[in-house]
Protein backbone atom coordinates (compact mmCIF):
# COMPACT_ATOMS: atom_id res chain seq x y z
CA UNK A 1 0.00 0.00 0.00
CA UNK A 2 1.16 3.65 -1.03
CA UNK A 3 2.88 5.85 1.68
CA UNK A 4 2.50 9.45 1.96
CA UNK A 5 6.25 9.98 1.56
CA UNK A 6 6.55 12.80 -1.56
CA UNK A 7 9.33 11.20 -3.82
CA UNK A 8 8.48 13.76 -6.35
CA UNK A 9 6.89 16.88 -7.82
CA UNK A 10 5.63 16.96 -11.34
CA UNK A 11 4.14 20.08 -12.79
CA UNK A 12 1.03 20.44 -14.41
CA UNK A 13 1.41 23.28 -17.06
CA UNK A 14 -1.12 25.25 -17.82
CA UNK A 15 -3.55 23.26 -15.61
CA UNK A 16 -7.23 24.62 -16.74
CA UNK A 17 -8.28 25.85 -13.71
CA UNK A 18 -12.70 26.47 -14.82
CA UNK A 19 -12.70 22.94 -16.04
CA UNK A 20 -10.79 21.84 -12.49
CA UNK A 21 -13.50 23.80 -10.74
CA UNK A 22 -16.23 21.99 -12.99
CA UNK A 23 -14.62 18.69 -12.05
CA UNK A 24 -14.58 18.96 -8.55
CA UNK A 25 -18.33 20.11 -8.11
CA UNK A 26 -18.93 16.49 -10.20
CA UNK A 27 -17.02 15.20 -7.42
CA UNK A 28 -19.05 16.63 -4.78
CA UNK A 29 -22.23 16.21 -6.49
CA UNK A 30 -20.97 12.48 -6.25
CA UNK A 31 -20.46 12.54 -2.34
CA UNK A 32 -23.51 13.57 -2.10
CA UNK A 33 -25.20 11.00 -4.13
CA UNK A 34 -23.54 8.47 -2.27
CA UNK A 35 -24.26 9.53 0.92
CA UNK A 36 -27.97 9.56 0.13
CA UNK A 37 -28.03 6.56 -1.16
CA UNK A 38 -25.80 5.03 2.22
CA UNK A 39 -28.52 7.24 4.11
CA UNK A 40 -31.35 5.24 2.34
CA UNK A 41 -29.56 1.89 3.12
CA UNK A 42 -29.52 2.49 6.77
CA UNK A 43 -33.15 3.00 6.21
CA UNK A 44 -34.26 0.20 4.32
CA UNK A 45 -35.46 2.63 1.58
CA UNK A 46 -33.04 1.66 -1.56
CA UNK A 47 -32.00 -1.24 -2.84
CA UNK A 48 -29.19 0.19 -5.08
CA UNK A 49 -25.83 0.49 -3.36
CA UNK A 50 -23.07 2.57 -3.86
CA UNK A 51 -19.93 0.89 -5.87
CA UNK A 52 -18.03 -0.35 -2.96
CA UNK A 53 -15.08 0.31 -4.52
CA UNK A 54 -16.07 4.09 -4.37
CA UNK A 55 -16.50 4.48 -1.74
CA UNK A 56 -13.40 2.64 -0.35
CA UNK A 57 -11.39 4.76 -2.49
CA UNK A 58 -12.33 8.23 -1.73
CA UNK A 59 -11.97 6.51 2.17
CA UNK A 60 -8.83 5.84 0.65
CA UNK A 61 -7.68 8.99 -0.49
CA UNK A 62 -8.99 11.24 2.33
CA UNK A 63 -7.46 9.42 4.94
CA UNK A 64 -3.81 9.01 2.98
CA UNK A 65 -3.74 12.03 0.86
CA UNK A 66 -6.39 14.43 2.86
CA UNK A 67 -3.48 16.69 3.46
CA UNK A 68 -1.46 17.03 0.45
CA UNK A 69 -5.24 17.21 -1.65
CA UNK A 70 -6.16 20.30 0.45
CA UNK A 71 -3.09 22.19 -0.25
CA UNK A 72 -3.41 21.16 -4.27
CA UNK A 73 -6.82 22.26 -4.02
CA UNK A 74 -6.21 25.85 -2.09
CA UNK A 75 -3.53 26.84 -4.18
CA UNK A 76 -5.87 26.32 -7.11
CA UNK A 77 -8.53 27.76 -5.67
CA UNK A 78 -6.68 31.29 -4.75
CA UNK A 79 -5.58 31.26 -8.21
CA UNK A 80 -9.16 30.83 -9.76
CA UNK A 81 -10.23 33.70 -7.21
CA UNK A 82 -7.67 36.04 -8.75
CA UNK A 83 -9.56 35.78 -12.15
CA UNK A 84 -6.85 33.34 -13.44
CA UNK A 85 -7.97 30.42 -16.07
CA UNK A 86 -4.70 28.50 -15.47
CA UNK A 87 -1.57 28.21 -13.86
CA UNK A 88 1.35 25.61 -13.47
CA UNK A 89 0.06 23.23 -10.94
CA UNK A 90 2.85 21.44 -8.84
CA UNK A 91 1.27 17.71 -7.83
CA UNK A 92 3.47 15.76 -5.14
CA UNK A 93 4.08 12.30 -6.39
CA UNK A 94 3.78 9.00 -3.85
CA UNK A 95 5.41 5.89 -4.29
CA UNK A 96 2.50 3.65 -6.25
CA UNK A 97 1.18 7.08 -8.24
CA UNK A 98 1.32 5.22 -11.40
CA UNK A 99 -0.78 2.30 -9.80
CA UNK A 100 -3.23 4.54 -7.46
CA UNK A 101 -4.11 6.53 -10.74
CA UNK A 102 -5.07 3.49 -12.44
CA UNK A 103 -7.31 2.62 -9.47
CA UNK A 104 -8.66 6.06 -9.72
CA UNK A 105 -9.43 5.48 -13.77
CA UNK A 106 -11.02 2.48 -13.17
CA UNK A 107 -13.49 3.15 -10.32
CA UNK A 108 -14.70 6.36 -11.99
CA UNK A 109 -14.96 4.66 -15.07
CA UNK A 110 -17.10 2.52 -13.43
CA UNK A 111 -19.19 5.27 -11.77
CA UNK A 112 -19.73 7.07 -15.14
CA UNK A 113 -21.12 3.87 -16.58
CA UNK A 114 -23.66 3.42 -13.31
CA UNK A 115 -24.74 7.12 -14.74
CA UNK A 116 -24.56 6.76 -18.53
CA UNK A 117 -27.14 3.75 -17.64
CA UNK A 118 -29.82 5.83 -15.45
CA UNK A 119 -28.58 3.92 -12.10
CA UNK A 120 -27.36 7.32 -10.52
CA UNK A 121 -28.94 10.82 -10.45
CA UNK A 122 -25.98 12.67 -11.76
CA UNK A 123 -24.66 12.61 -15.42
CA UNK A 124 -21.41 10.99 -16.78
CA UNK A 125 -18.38 13.03 -16.53
CA UNK A 126 -18.00 15.36 -19.57
CA UNK A 127 -15.63 14.59 -22.73
CA UNK A 128 -13.48 17.53 -21.12
CA UNK A 129 -13.92 16.18 -17.31
CA UNK A 130 -12.28 13.03 -19.20
CA UNK A 131 -9.85 15.01 -21.37
CA UNK A 132 -8.80 16.22 -17.79
CA UNK A 133 -8.49 13.29 -15.92
CA UNK A 134 -6.74 11.41 -19.16
CA UNK A 135 -3.96 14.41 -19.57
CA UNK A 136 -3.36 14.48 -15.64
CA UNK A 137 -2.63 11.01 -15.28
CA UNK A 138 -0.70 10.49 -18.62
CA UNK A 139 1.50 13.68 -17.02
CA UNK A 140 2.00 12.80 -13.34
CA UNK A 141 3.08 9.27 -14.53
CA UNK A 142 5.40 10.50 -17.63
CA UNK A 143 7.18 13.08 -14.84
CA UNK A 144 7.31 10.79 -12.33
CA UNK A 145 9.66 8.58 -14.87
CA UNK A 146 11.35 11.62 -15.49
CA UNK A 147 9.62 13.26 -18.64
CA UNK A 148 9.36 16.95 -18.71
CA UNK A 149 6.43 18.84 -18.48
CA UNK A 150 3.92 18.97 -21.66
CA UNK A 151 1.30 21.76 -21.05
CA UNK A 152 -2.73 21.23 -21.22
CA UNK A 153 -3.65 21.11 -25.26
CA UNK A 154 -7.48 21.82 -24.16
CA UNK A 155 -9.51 24.90 -24.06
CA UNK A 156 -9.37 27.06 -20.84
Amino acid sequence: MPNTEVIGIAVLRDFPLRLWAEQQEHGEEMVREFQLMLSGQETGQTALSPPARLVELADFFTGRFGALLDEISAQRLEALDQGRDRMDSEVPLVDGTAELLERVHDVLEAVDEFCRHGDLLMLARSPEQLALQDWTSRELVAQLRGAAPTPWPGPF
